[in-house]
């Protein structure tokens, strides 16, 4: 019998559980990292006046966490208010997933790339930049993690994008250690899926040599993790959790 898979990211793990029951694959969800929202509201304040400025501007979500957040600090009301009022204001998500959040505060058509990543994100956006060069230089309007990848921002700075960054939540390692670890320890799950690099450091404090197969949704992720001297079992080429559930099902397969 397979052991299942386990599953650590903050929230949204639900997912990642529904793909791989469909391939037959059980998991258990038990998150190693928290998101914790900023401290104050000042960024987030600030973000939001740049949407009701003139010009060409883009709403840019990197994860739910963000416009979750980022509506908790100003109100979801005044956020919405303000989306109404911004004509000129664009949408873009990083996938499906964070486009419905963007939707859920009043976005109405939400850009996505083909892959659902950052690095697939920043290159649409700068290639759009650059074919609506009569609009002026556009502005990038991101919502972000303490610890957020500079992928997307240093695309769009260096394709002449005019960016306006707010920190509103962080990611943090969860204070007491997760119900699994034990488990984790002793190679009772058949693999481990990894989406964020927070999430890798995370398990890896408390799961210092793991055994069972490592699965990086990123390469910027897998890095962390081979940077800890381990192997990466799996990058999937497109992180939606079809493809990572696909994935580890392929290497599954030697253990049926």
């Amino acid at each position: 019998m397979i052991k299942p898979v386990l599953l650590i990211r903050a929230d949204g793990n639900q997912d990642d559980a529904q793909a791989l029951t469909e391939l037959g694959i059980d998991s258990v969800i038990d998150p190693y990292i928290r998101i914790d929202r900023a401290p104050d509201d000042s960024e987030a304040q600030r973000l939001l006046a740049e949407i009701s400025k003139p010009g060409t501007k883009w709403l840019i979500a990197t994860s739910v966490n963000a416009i979750r957040c980022f509506a908790e600090l100003v109100g979801q009301q005044a956020l919405r208010e303000s989306i109404e009022a911004s004509s000129e204001l664009k949408f873009a998500a990083v996938g499906e997933r964070t486009a419905q959040a963007l939707r859920e505060i009043g976005a109405d058509e939400v850009l996505t790339p083909e892959l659902s990543d950052s690095a697939a994100l920043a290159t649409m956006l700068a290639k759009l930049g650059q074919s609506d060069s009569s609009q002026g230089v556009p502005t990038a309007i991101i919502p972000s993690g303490l610890l957020a990848m500079k992928t997307l921002p240093n695309k769009l700075e260096t394709a002449g994008w005019n960016l306006i960054q707010g920190v509103v939540y962080t990611t943090i390692t969860v204070d007491t250690e997760p119900a699994t670890a034990a488990a984790a320890r002793a190679n009772e799950f058949s693999a481990v899926i990894f989406r964020s690099p927070s999430a890798a450091r995370a398990f890896l404090s408390f799961v210092p040599n793991p055994q069972m197969p490592l699965i990086a949704a990123g390469f910027t992720t897998a890095k962390v993790i081979q940077d800890a001297g381990l192997a990466v079992a799996s990058i999937p080429s497109n992180p939606t959790p079809k493809s990572v559930a696909a994935a580890v099902s392929e290497i599954l397969k030697g253990d049926r």
